[in-house]
């Protein structure tokens, strides 16, 4: 009896030991498929972040231009003020071009879709970091520039734009800048060599310009370095 009762607890015991190795087997099993899905869930959602940072740093470099161009305009206009006695088509040009006020929108969705899955799924910290930095800090941050140059827009370069120009927008216009061609009479023209405060106005621009593109320049490059840092990051997978 003892002998008998000896074998089944033995029994009972490499029973007991196979059924806990099993689970144990089942649980890294299914940790492990837990795992390769969310490596390649990050995976895909780095991916869709460095699709939408590429097309957000041709944007930023597009206004980037365009404020190059406005500047341009500025110096264009101010000569032809106080070195011509009639408009010609270059004012018209120039002028039309002070109109321009690019606005920046990044594409989130894939920033979007990481915050609602979950931010740790990021495993490399300072990658993880630089994301978040990149849509929580600096994008807001620059956004809050361009929305001052728009309100500066608005109050100061569109009344005093409005009061000398008849505004145009035609796409087949040749002598436009994308569309915009504003037009002068002589008389205007003559009122506006007179007005002081258009020549500082051109002035004020191009230091509100100026504080864009610095701010726009740091965007550039952290879009471009974050970019590199994915990349990095996808190859290493």
């Amino acid at each position: 009896m003892q002998n008998k009762t000896g074998k089944y607890f033995k029994y009972a015991i490499g029973e007991i030991v196979l059924v806990v190795i099993g689970i144990l087997i089942a649980l890294q099993v299914n940790y492990l498929n837990e795992q390769r899905k969310e490596n390649n869930f990050e995976i895909e959602i780095l991916k869709q972040i460095q699709i939408n940072l590429q097309t957000d740093l041709i944007e930023i470099r597009e206004d980037l231009e365009v404020i190059d161009f406005v500047n341009k305009a500025c110096v264009d206009v101010k000569n032809h003020i106080l070195n011509l006695d009639q408009p010609s088509d270059s004012l018209s040009i120039s002028a039309a071009i002070l109109r321009a006020t690019p606005h920046f929108s990044p594409i989130t969705s894939g920033y979007n879709l990481l915050q609602n899955r979950s931010v740790g799924i990021i495993k490399n910290d300072s990658l993880r970091d630089a994301i978040i930095y990149q849509y929580d800090m600096l994008y807001p941050y620059y956004k809050t520039y361009e929305e001052e140059r728009g309100r500066f827009h608005a109050l100061h370069s569109e009344p005093q734009l409005i009061e000398y120009f008849s505004m145009n927008y035609n796409v087949n216009q040749p002598l436009s800048f994308r569309g915009l061609f504003f037009e002068i009479s002589k008389e205007d023209y003559q009122r506006l060599r007179e007005d002081l405060k258009f020549l500082k106005l051109l002035k004020a621009i191009t230091f509100e310009n100026s504080l864009i593109q610095s701010r726009g320049k740091r965007v550039e490059k952290n879009t471009l370095d974050l970019i590199n840092k994915i990349n990095v990051e996808l190859n290493s997978k």
